[in-house]
């Protein structure tokens, strides 16, 4: 091999492994519009999912706050538990119906191939940086709800045994829609990651990660980066 052969094939190689460190989006046209079309059509569900959630959520705070700033002996648990209980199921309904609706939203039959396509490292684009902004919320209003009234029923016992139960069944629709995003479009994770982070909330994901198994899922993937938030 010549000298300029060999100075051609070693600018070759560096530019493949630059190409490679830089996380190249393999992805043809067409499954870069797949991916986009699928993300607006996941964002819809979930933002829907949200403004109807998010109300929700705070008026459930407001009951346990107001029961909290009252006098022990003026505490009434049953009242408590009146007030919050059609709003858990009314947000457990919601959720279930998201969930529902997300893998009516999955053509290619992603989510049954573990998301064994799609898991490219690749630039965000602006559909999934609205997926991500969408889950965001729904971990941080929903899934923050739902860990924030369990430290509150610590304090009222009674209304625990009813509340509690809930509570853990409004987070496995919760578990299910965030894995379903992930398995469907591995890479907005990591953006959900990064945005939590910043508002000290990536316990709430990692923990929904561990839940639903998808931890495991993206370690056999070789997607463990996503994970390190």
């Amino acid at each position: 091999m010549s000298d300029i052969d060999q100075q051609e094939f070693n600018a070759g190689g560096a530019a493949e492994e630059q190409k490679h460190e830089a996380g190249a989006d393999e992805r043809s046209e067409q499954e870069k519009e797949a991916d986009r079309k699928l993300a607006d059509r996941l964002s819809l569900l979930i933002e829907h999912a949200n403004e109807k959630c998010v109300p929700l959520c705070n008026m459930i705070r407001k009951h346990f706050d107001h029961i909290d700033s009252q006098k022990e002996e003026d505490r009434d648990e049953n009242e408590l538990v009146k007030a919050v209980k059609p709003l858990l199921q009314q947000a457990e309904t919601i959720l279930n119906e998201t969930n529902g609706a997300i893998r009516g939203a999955d053509p290619d039959n992603r989510l049954s191939n573990k998301a064994k396509r799609n898991v490219q490292d690749h630039k965000a684009t602006p559909e999934e940086q609205r997926l991500a902004e969408a889950v965001k919320v729904l971990v941080q209003e929903v899934g923050g709800t739902i860990e924030w009234a369990k430290d509150k029923l610590d304090a009222f016992p009674k209304a625990k045994r009813d509340l509690g139960p809930l509570l853990d069944a409004l987070g496995q629709p919760l578990t299910q829609i965030v894995g379903g995003v992930g398995l469907l479009l591995a890479g907005v994770l990591n953006l959900v990651g990064k945005l939590l982070s910043g508002l000290g909330l990536d316990s709430l994901l990692k923990g929904i990660l561990s839940a639903t198994g998808l931890d495991k899922i993206y370690k056999g993937l070789g997607l463990d980066k996503w994970l390190k938030m």
